[in-house]
């Protein structure tokens, strides 16, 4: 079951009349409020998945603009939202809410109960009834949910409709059994119902999602990217991605290392100094005495990119450890300090004067007297450097 109806969080059960029922609207309302904590945990997939995910398409394709870029972000986000949505959010499990929820730690394994149950609901109801009713919202979410993943297979993946249909199902069997399983036991038991139907309902989905792609081959660009030298000098764009990950990976390190201490007994945030010497000993990992142990001197945003911080003057020369640490001076340092708005702060700015002037260059990169260049043309200038003349 992709979306439990908000009035029984274990997921609806058609054939209980003593469930309260609501109409569309107040469902949708509602699922508004509860699906935010599932946004927050989408997002949190975002930041694990978004910088390996760019890594490796840069890896093959060199950097990737306009069409490509979008259909390869979508196709990224939509499964961070899958995960997302058909697991959570999750329900307060403490008291009796196992037993308050007994309906829903079983599996319906009988084919085709749900459109029973929505032809039962129709008869008592009537027809304008039932096409308000969260009992059609929930088969009918369960088809729309999937029919992204159809379209990508066939527009992007150009995969047949057998293949298709075997991957929506094999997905869909695996959501089912987190679900039935309780997240395969590490919730005290299951929170959602697992439901045969949804099995048919997400294939469904995915083969509507097909045809729509293969008229989407036919409608729309090509949405595969070329493989192209990246040896041109980066862009603002590529440059300021760089940097937002590079933000973006430090603070997912921070909030997971607070968290795992948390659950360790230690409250972090409450010992005298620990919130200045905590992130500011974080990013001089990251930032300063990793990427000095790299070729290429990036931390994590900047190395997702393929991009390498190199002397102001020489693309064959890494930034030096001095250059490594102002620029730590300039960003992150002050960040730990007053906050993590100053490095909203040096993002804007950078992004600006990266797009303003003629070089694209980072004003924290000017002032550490480095630049950014590209992995390939780095190693290219090493190349050149080290070969020997030709008598």
């Amino acid at each position: 079951m992709v979306f439990p109806p908000p009035e029984y969080p274990g997921g609806y059960k058609f054939d209980n009349p003593g469930l309260p029922r609501c109409g569309w609207v107040p469902c949708v309302s509602t699922w508004v409020t509860e699906t935010a904590y599932a946004v927050l945990f989408f997002m949190a997939l975002t930041f694990v998945f978004v910088v390996p995910f760019i890594s490796h398409q840069v890896s093959r394709f060199g950097w990737f603009r306009g069409w490509p870029a979008v259909v390869s972000a979508a196709m990224v986000l939509y499964g961070c939202a899958l995960v997302a949505f058909t697991l959570f959010p999750l329900p307060d499990f403490a008291g009796d809410y196992c037993d308050a929820h007994a309906d829903v730690n079983h599996w319906q394994l009988i084919p085709f109960q749900s459109f029973i149950d929505l032809a039962e609901y129709a008869a008592s109801n009537g027809l304008l009834a039932t096409l308000t009713s969260n009992v059609l919202l929930q088969v009918t979410m369960n088809v729309v949910f999937f029919v992204p993943l159809g379209f990508f297979l066939a527009y992007r993946g150009r995969r047949s409709l057998g293949a298709t249909a075997l991957i929506g199902l094999v997905i869909s069997l695996a959501i089912e059994l987190t679900q039935g399983t309780g997240l395969w036991g590490l919730a005290p038991c299951p929170y959602r119902l697992a439901d045969v139907d949804d099995l048919l309902t997400n294939t469904t989905g995915a083969l509507l999602g097909w045809l729509i792609g293969r008229a989407g081959i036919r409608l729309l660009p090509d949405p595969t990217p070329v493989k192209r030298s990246d040896v041109d000098p980066p862009g603002p764009t590529r440059q300021t991605v760089g940097f937002f990950l590079d933000i973006y990976t430090y603070l997912l390190f921070d909030v997971v290392i607070i968290i795992t201490l948390g659950l360790l007994g230690f409250d972090l945030l409450k010992q005298p100094g620990w919130p200045i010497v905590m992130p500011a000993t974080v990013s001089l990992v990251m930032f300063v005495l990793i990427p000095r142990l790299r070729r290429d001197r990036a931390g994590p945003g900047i190395a997702g990119v393929h991009l390498a911080v190199v002397h102001a003057n020489e693309a064959s020369t890494p930034a030096t450890l001095t250059a490594l640490v102002v620029r730590w001076l300039i960003v992150w340092l002050p960040a730990a300090v007053v906050g993590v708005w100053w490095l909203a702060v040096c993002l804007v700015v950078d992004g600006l004067i990266t797009w303003r002037a003629s070089d694209h260059r980072p004003l924290s990169l000017r002032l550490a007297r480095t630049r950014q260049v590209t992995l390939e043309s780095m190693h290219g200038a090493i190349r050149s450097e080290t070969r020997e003349p030709t008598p």
